[in-house]
Parts: structure tokens; sequence; C-alpha cells
């Protein structure tokens, strides 16, 4: 029994130096002159349903994010580290990969990490091409359920 509580407390530990490693990865690319980078806030992303989104119905999903941002570069440096950083995502086994496409020179690669009731915590868009490198991640808690209503409007 001490045996499985030593486990359990092990594995917790690594899933919180996961958890900071990432936000470690996210500080970096903030920190550097040749990423551009974008932050929204909770309180930015509930003002949300009362914005023109395009014809997307997102009131359901604003309120379940907590955090959305946006890393983007040109530099030939910067797109290696954000590539490196990316990759290092699904060797890290917190993220698990949902989806890639490949259209010409393009790269676009889904990660999402979930909590313990099977709901979406994080999600991280990773798109790549040649000349530019963009990264988006999603902070929250939400379904499967709650992405595809606001897709099917």
């Amino acid at each position: 029994m001490k045996l499985k509580g030593l486990l359990t407390v092990f594995v917790f530990m690594l899933s919180l130096i996961a958890v900071q490693a990432q936000d470690k990865m996210f500080e970096r690319f903030s920190n550097n002159k040749d990423i551009t980078t974008v932050y929204i806030s909770k309180a930015l992303l509930s003002m949300v349903p009362n914005m023109d989104t395009g014809g997307m119905n997102v009131k359901g999903l604003a309120n379940k994010l907590e955090q959305l941002e946006i890393y983007t570069s040109e530099n030939k440096n910067s797109i290696k580290q954000m590539m490196l950083e990316a990759e290092s995502l699904k060797k890290n086994k917190a993220f698990e990969s949902l989806m890639s496409v490949r259209e010409s020179d393009q790269i676009i690669n889904f990660y999402a990490q979930k909590d313990g009731n099977n709901k979406f915590k994080d999600l991280v868009m990773v798109i790549s091409q040649n000349t530019e490198c963009t990264i988006i991640r999603i902070v929250g808690s939400f379904t499967m359920e709650d992405i595809k209503k606001v897709m099917d409007k």
C-alpha cells in the first residue's frame, strides 16, 4: 500500500514538472525579441461573446478559457527553437498528438493535454513553414463537444 502511495506522489510530481517546463517554454518565447507574442487574459476572453467573431458561436467556449497565447517568428534561429520546443511536447508525453495536416510547404500539428476529468486543459497548434512558424496555445477546461459546437456554427 505504501508503494502505491509513493508511486502516486511520484507521478504527481512528474506531472507538475512537465507543466512547469511547459510554462517555461512559453516564457522563453516571450523573452525572445525575434518572436512576436500575444497574450490574451481570461478577462478579455470573457468579452468575446460581445465581440464580432465572424459568425462563430464562441459564447459557450469563451467562459471556459483561461488564456490564449500566440507566438510567431520569421527568424530562422527562432523557428528552430520553436520547432524544438514543439517536438518536446510529444517527447515528454504530457501532450498527445491529435492531428497533423500537411499542405504544400505548411505543416500543422495539434497537441492536447487533458486533466483527470477527460477535459482538455491545454491545446497547442503548431503551424510551420520554411520561412515562418506560429504556435497558438489555448488554456482552459473544455470538452471536444465544446470545440465541435464552435466549429459547427
